[in-house]
């Protein structure tokens, strides 16, 4: 198997050898989860979609961890949040909270997680500019998927206006940061 479809994942690589250890991958797993929760409650309540870290911790997870393990973690925070675990945004939990005006955003995680990490594997992930487009996109991804199920309940404008615009100069910012910082995890690969 080529090291791009390899699933030994560049945080893995750093900490653990290639031996494909149950155990070991479950600890990246809630490990990554973790870090969304975290990321979730570093927030500023603006309605209806509060600015949060989520978005960066998922395209940092996505390309940290590759495709496969990337979306894993998204996927296990999101059955969390809706099993009623207090990992959302506000500590928030269950299907009130996760069926909410953040719907879009919550389900546009995963394939942004996918692409993000997918882009990484494929060598996006080694230089400043390339990680800076492979954010980029994971983060539309959300913004598209969210903004898509907003407009459902308060329309395009309004969706576009509360959904996307009040995110326009923060969201490059944590990109960039996130730029900066994936190539040289990828470096020690």
């Amino acid at each position: 198997m080529s090291q791009t479809l390899s699933i030994n994942t560049t945080l893995k690589s750093i900490f653990w050898s290639q031996e494909n250890s149950i155990l070991r991958q479950a600890l990246l797993v809630i490990f990554g989860v973790l870090v969304l929760a975290v990321s979730a409650q570093l927030s500023v309540p603006l309605k209806p979609v509060p600015l949060t870290f989520q978005s960066t911790a998922v395209i940092l997870i996505g390309m940290a961890y590759g495709a496969r393990y990337g979306s894993i973690v998204v996927a296990a925070y999101l059955l969390a949040g809706l099993a009623g675990l207090p990992v959302l945004e506000g500590f928030g939990a269950g299907p009130a909270k996760f069926f909410g005006p953040t719907l879009g955003y919550l389900l546009g995680f995963f394939p942004a997680a996918m692409l993000s990490g997918y882009l990484a594997q494929k060598g996006w992930a080694k230089h400043v500019i390339t990680s800076f487009l492979a954010a980029c996109l994971g983060v539309g991804i959300i913004f598209l998927c969210g903004t898509t199920v907003l407009a459902q309940s308060i329309g395009w404008y309004n969706a576009v206006f509360f959904g996307v615009l009040p995110f326009i100069v923060s969201e490059p910012i944590k990109l960039i940061v996130v730029a900066l910082l994936i190539p040289t995890l990828w470096k020690k690969v």
